[in-house]
Parts: structure tokens; sequence; C-alpha cells
């Protein structure tokens, strides 16, 4: 009896709908770099194969190319996958390098499909960030504390070494030893110092050296250095709408950016869109709303302080008749005079009476009263703040919605670093990552056999048979016998 690929593969197996899914792509319309074949030289692999061999393993816990490379030549459903061909980790790294754009519009093109199948309809959208580690040394992170006390710290160790040491041994041997270090201690402060002016060059407040791009961020309750990914997901079936990779510290600046990529996939349709308290940023809120867009979306508490004693700017109510703020004791905040800050418009308004309510010391410490600034258009603001409210019930459902989708990538696939070095590169891996996720979740909604089904579909008729013959040969290559 001789058994061949296929009759390990079940026919359930999720293996057979990345085949299908590959096989019903044109990659060449995608971006992707396509070899013809008519030039001398080795004949290159099939890029459909490669892509086949990144998607089975992005969904299986697999990114280094070597481990790529290895698993090729044992593991049975990808043998059956990619015909059994054995590419080498150069070229499983290479296929990655020279495609990242491809890479980008295959997740783009993925989304789409989603939406014809019916499974993202962009009625509501939640967006969130994590952080998640660049691949970088933590010693090769600088910025002006690092440096600072690093040099100190050297100083002290020439010094140490010249006045204990040098000056008190007659010993030539150790003395030519302590000089080795002193001059290498004076090489790092050299090195330092060229690092400390290349940052007041070039304005920037911190570098990392392997990977320019990254930057240290708060992560776990710690500092590690990182890059800031972004994720627009769909409510209606947790799937991921779009994504971005960013090196801010923060969310703040982020949220325009990521409603506008929901925009871009759901246009001519009205988009609710729900953030934590991170995103909050004036500018960002104004720049977005719009007839069909909304935005739910909580402001940042204020100062402990003044919203425990109730003079929390939220307290102060502004009455657009009179153009006058309310205090919470009933006093009127006058306009002073109009500014201007970060380039945004503003009016400041200003108390008269603090030394008539009594309360001045729980209000401010400012010696002429309390002062209120308001932005132009932040009646915009009043109104998602007071939409928010009144929708409580839909912007609960934000946690539930998307941080799962961290959770799953960090814990489940084990994604907490990494590889590659550069915003580009990285942007592509996280394109990897997240149509391993959509992938996944795509065969636990719609099943392996029906996925086949619509995916061979969308071959071209007269090219089916060529394809199904095609497979077969590659498929059904003999690998044990009894």
């Amino acid at each position: 009896m001789t058994n061949t690929l296929e009759d390990f593969v079940d026919e359930n197996n999720p293996v057979r709908v990345i085949d299908a899914y590959v096989d019903s792509l044109n990659l060449e319309e995608l971006g992707f770099v396509v070899y013809s074949g008519s030039k001398a030289g080795q004949k290159p692999y099939r890029r459909q194969d490669l892509l086949k061999l990144y998607i089975y393993c992005y969904l299986n816990k697999i990114r280094s190319s070597r481990l790529m490379e290895t698993e090729a030549t044992r593991n049975i459903e990808l043998m059956w996958l990619i015909g059994k061909i054995k590419p080498d980790h150069g070229t499983i790294s290479s296929f990655m390098k020279i495609n990242k754009k491809a890479i980008k519009q295959l997740f783009k093109d993925f989304t789409l499909m989603l939406k014809g199948f019916g499974l993202i309809d962009g009625t509501l959208v939640a967006i969130d960030g994590t952080k998640i580690k660049a691949n970088s040394a933590k010693n090769k992170h600088y910025n002006e504390n690092i440096i600072k006390e690093k040099l100190e710290y050297y100083e002290a160790k020439i010094e140490e070494y010249i006045n204990d040491i040098l000056n008190t041994t007659d010993d030539e041997n150790m003395k030519q030893k302590i000089n080795d270090k002193v001059e290498c201690y004076q090489e790092r402060i050299k090195k330092l110092n060229i690092i400390k002016e290349e940052l007041k060059e070039q304005g920037k407040k911190q570098i990392c050296l392997t990977d320019s791009d990254a930057k240290s961020m708060k992560n776990n309750g710690k500092f590690e250095v990182c890059f800031n990914v972004q994720a627009v997901v769909d409510n209606k079936n947790k799937l991921i709408v779009d994504f971005d990779v960013v090196n801010d510290v923060n969310d703040q600046g982020q949220l325009s950016n990521m409603v506008k990529k929901a925009n871009e996939v759901f246009e001519d349709q009205n988009v609710t869109a729900i953030a934590d308290t991170g995103y909050f940023n004036m500018s960002e809120i104004i720049e977005v709303v719009d007839e069909q867009t909304e935005i739910l979306l909580k402001p940042q508490k204020g100062k402990q302080q003044k919203v425990k004693t109730g003079f929390d700017k939220s307290n102060f109510k502004y009455d657009q008749t009179s153009d006058v703020f309310i205090c919470p004791m009933g006093y009127c905040l006058n306009f002073k005079w109009n500014g201007k800050q970060n380039g945004k418009d503003f009016k400041r308004y200003t108390c008269v009476n603090y030394n008539e309510c009594g309360k001045k010391e729980l209000c401010t410490s400012a010696k002429g009263g309390r002062s209120i600034i308001r932005f132009k258009d932040e009646e915009i603001i009043d109104q998602v703040t007071e939409n928010t409210i009144k929708k409580d019930h839909i912007y609960k459902k934000r946690g539930s919605i998307i941080e799962h989708l961290f959770g799953t990538i960090k814990r489940h696939f084990g994604y907490t670093y990494f590889l590659t070095r550069g915003l580009e590169s990285v942007n592509t891996e996280v394109s990897l990552i997240c149509l391993a996720y959509n992938f996944k979740r795509l065969i636990n909604i719609i099943g392996v056999k029906e996925l086949k089904r619509k995916f061979r579909g969308g071959i071209a008729p007269f090219l089916r048979p060529f394809c199904e013959i095609h497979c077969f040969y590659l498929k059904s290559t003999e690998i044990f016998s009894n």
C-alpha cells in the first residue's frame, strides 16, 4: 500500500483554506514580484508557494525564516501545502523584504473581501493601541538622563582608578591594565558626547542605535524600547478593519489617523468609532467628526484634587448666549482676551468674584482668580462628551470589541516582540500578524468547506482545471510506503 501527502491532510484541515485562498489571488495585481521564467539563471520558487508558507507559519506561531526553513522539511501539512519545496532561510527572508508593499496591500484586499462577505459593516468600530517591543537591546537606547548618568559613572571610575590605584602602585603590569581601562572609559565618554551632540542637533529627546525608528515607551508598568501598534476592530465579528504602526509614545495623536482608515474601508457609510480616554485630543476630534462619523470618547479626568473639590473644568458650565462660564458657586467668568495655543485659537475667561465666593483656595492658586480657556469649535467636543454619556451602554462595549485582539496576538500567538527593524519593515510584519488573526477568525466563523467553495469559485472557469491538475501533481508526491 502506497500513501501520499494527500492521505495525511484531512478535507476539513484549515491548511486547505490557505491553499484555496492563495490560488484565487492575482499576485501580480497585488504588487508581488512575479518572475516570468524567461531570464537565465536558477528557476525561482513560485511566489504563491512562498506566500502560502508565510501565511501558514504566521497562523502557527512561526515567524523566523530559519524556523520556516526547518518546518518546510518536516511538517506534513506544510509539505502538502507548498508541494515539498525546500527554500532556504535566505530565500524566505528575501520574499518578505522585496514584497513589503504587496503584503500590506494583501491585508487591505483581505479586508475588502471580509466586507464583501458581510462579516464587517462599520456600524460600530473600536480603536485602541498596544506597545510591542522592538528588536533592540535596552543598552542601545539613550536619552539625556541616561547619557548624564553614564557620563557621571565613567568619570567617577576614571578618577577612582587614577587616584586610588594608578598613583599608589609601582607594579608596571597593574599600571598598564589600569591605563587600558581608563582609555576604554574615555572612549565611551567620547561616544556618549557624540550621541549627546547628535540629539541636540536633531532636536530629539531620545535615540535607539539598533533601530532609529523605535522609542522608549511605558509598557506593562516599565519603560521599554517599543513600537506603538494601532488597530481598528469591527464590532460585528471582532475582525480587524485596519492597523498602523507608529512610534508615538502615546495615543493622543492617532484618533484621526485610525478613523480615516476606517472611513476608507466603509466609504459613504455612517461609522461610529469608540476609543478610550487616551485618545482624547480636541484637534483630533474636531478633524474627524462629521455627518457620517460619530465619535464616542470620554475626556480625561482633571487634576485629582480639583475633581474631589468639585472645581474641575467639567463643573464649569458654558453659557453660549451670554458667552460666559458659570462656576459651581454661581459666579460668572467673563471673556478676557483671545489667544492661540499649539496653532489653535482660544478665548480666555476670568473670574472677578474670587474674593467673594469663599472657595478661592479650593478653586485656584492664581492670585488673579480662576481662568478657563475655550477653544474654537469646542462645542463639537461638548457634543461628543454629551453624546458619549447618553450612549454609555454602547461605549462600554469598547473593551469587549478590541482588547481581546491584543491579548490573542501576544498570548496565543506569542508575538510580544518584533523580529524586523524600521517602521516600514515592522508594518509589514504586523500586516502578516493581522492577516493571520483575521484568517483564523474567518475559518472559525464560516468553516473550512464553505471557505474552500468561496475561494475556488473565484478562479476563472478556464483556469480551474489547470490549477487542479497542477495542485494534484505537486501534492501527490509519495513520502510513505508500506
